[in-house]
């Protein structure tokens, strides 16, 4: 009786930790942008990106973070913002013309990636 007591307690443990490690709805979701714009008013950019969905359900409420350095003087710029877009599972979408922070392209080399999202 013992042994079946001490394998069940065992197994709640063990269960337990494998769902704390579970991967987040934003690990399988990958942004690339395609083409910027430059800014009108209150220095905000506009750029056409394509978003990646590998996972078995729909997400939302893409988190994507933006990190440059200036060319000039080693200057970091960071950006995150949340992007209230839908994605369906197991595709990519491009949305045109999607509000980003500018960044002059010719003054600073950076990326963006994703950060988080919510599923659907």
């Amino acid at each position: 009786m013992k042994t079946i007591v001490i394998s069940a307690i065992a197994a709640i443990f063990v269960g337990a930790t494998g769902t704390a490690l579970a991967a987040e709805p934003g690990d399988k979701v990958k942004i690339s942008i395609e083409k910027w714009r430059k800014p009108g008013t209150n220095n905000i950019g506009t750029a056409d990106i394509t978003v990646t969905n590998d996972n078995d359900f729909a997400v939302k409420d893409i988190r994507v973070k933006c990190d440059y350095m200036s060319k000039t003087g080693g200057r970091k710029i960071e950006t995150d913002q949340r992007l209230a877009l839908t994605v369906k599972a197991k595709t990519s979408k491009l949305f045109k013309k999607t509000k980003f922070p500018f960044i002059d392209q010719e003054a600073a080399e950076g990326s963006c990636k994703v950060s988080g999202a919510t599923q659907s």
